[in-house]
């Protein structure tokens, strides 16, 4: 079953710290890149959905975040909203805008993620949130306690991390505008210092700025391209939000039952995946999705990375424009454009060969969110 939801057009600005810029002038030429490149007119956006960026509250004073960004583009929706689930955001916004075209609640949805961390000081200089008291600092104190219980569960270890780590950089480098093209040999991986034991700095994604937003559409009302579009063919969430009283919560991870609703909605298997976008704020999390997503059994996932399993060429290339972890930060929704890239054919020097099925995931937060979406390429 098909959502009767395509994404008809992406747009992203470069990646890194892009001096002269702030969150609001990477969003709205992100949103103006997506709306032209689907061959629409502002006018006929009629859905906004935004993610605020870690430097932009949800509210500012009593200006929600949507009002502002719609106003800066000139837009009189039908349906508005913010999407706030960490990581999980991008995917899960444009979930929401393919269940909004189904209710008919309207036909153009324009969804958008944009942030200028690097050039606002004091973004992540203090901690958030109760886990913060305890020494937890941002999101990395919990990674690292589901990373050393993947090891001591299931042998998992340095080389594991690094082959995630490298085969990312190994993506970016066929990448024009990655943030980190330059090639990582296991020396240099071993020498960088720990953020949180077992995880070091290059298990971490960089901090960015950038800007990405894509318009979904219901594809009936989706006037003529020049490019092929990808269709929604499967989509899921699944969340923990109580994580204390949940003994599985640092084993598994949303994603196997956010991935099981998405491919039994598109009424495929795991096999017939040809490349996957994974959240990969940080190394062990591409590992976790590989083995909860079914690619590999539990506890197998490094040896499936080891040896160049999810680098390009390998059995199942992942994060292909290089991820979080390479690419450049760009909160899910960089992952989304890349894999629509991929289905159009539009990813020169780095292209996978005959990709028809790709699958897309947002991981947020302490482990809690999850968001699944697999997109099928759609001829012209």
């Amino acid at each position: 079953m098909s959502s009767g939801a395509i994404i008809s057009g992406v747009g992203a600005t470069s990646v890194g710290r892009l001096e002269g810029e702030n969150p609001w002038s990477l969003q709205v030429a992100a949103c103006r890149a997506a709306v032209e490149n689907a061959g629409l007119a502002p006018g006929d956006i009629d859905g906004l959905l935004a993610e605020p960026g870690y430097t932009q509250p949800v509210v500012d004073g009593i200006t929600p975040h949507y009002l502002r960004l719609g106003g800066m583009l000139g837009l009189s929706p039908d349906l508005a909203g913010a999407e706030v689930l960490g990581g999980a955001s991008s995917v899960a916004m444009i979930q929401r805008a393919a269940a909004a075209i189904a209710a008919g609640l309207c036909t153009h949805c324009l969804c958008v993620y944009g942030d200028a961390p690097l050039s606002a000081p004091g973004t992540f200089e203090r901690g958030r949130g109760d886990d913060a008291t305890h020494g937890l600092f941002g999101a990395v104190g919990i990674h690292a306690m589901a990373a050393r219980h993947h090891m001591d569960l299931h042998g998992t270890t340095d080389e594991h991390l690094y082959a995630v780590a490298s085969a990312a950089r190994l993506h970016a480098a066929r990448t024009t505008h990655a943030q980190f093209q330059e090639p990582l040999d296991l020396k240099t991986y071993l020498a960088s210092p720990y953020v949180a034991a077992p995880l070091r700095k290059l298990d971490c994604c960089p901090v960015s700025d950038c800007g990405a937003a894509v318009v979904v559409s219901a594809e009936k009302m989706c006037p003529p391209a020049n490019h092929p579009s990808a269709r929604i063919a499967g989509m899921g969430q699944a969340h923990c939000l109580a994580p204390m009283i949940d003994e599985r919560h640092l084993r598994k991870l949303p994603a196997e039952r956010s991935g099981a609703r998405a491919f039994a909605m598109a009424g495929v298997t795991p096999s017939d995946v040809d490349f996957c976008q994974l959240y990969d704020c940080f190394t062990i999390v591409v590992l976790m999705q590989l083995e909860d997503y079914g690619f590999c059994a539990e506890g197998e996932a490094g040896g499936f990375v080891t040896g160049g399993g999810i680098a390009p060429g390998g059995k199942l290339p992942v994060n292909t424009a290089g991820g979080l972890l390479a690419e450049g930060y760009g909160g899910g929704m960089l992952h989304v454009v890349e894999a629509v890239r991929q289905l159009r054919g539009d990813a020169p020097g780095r292209q996978v060969e005959g990709a028809r099925l790709g699958l897309v995931s947002g991981h947020g937060l302490g482990l809690n969110t999850h968001a699944t979406l697999l997109l099928e390429g759609v001829e012209v």
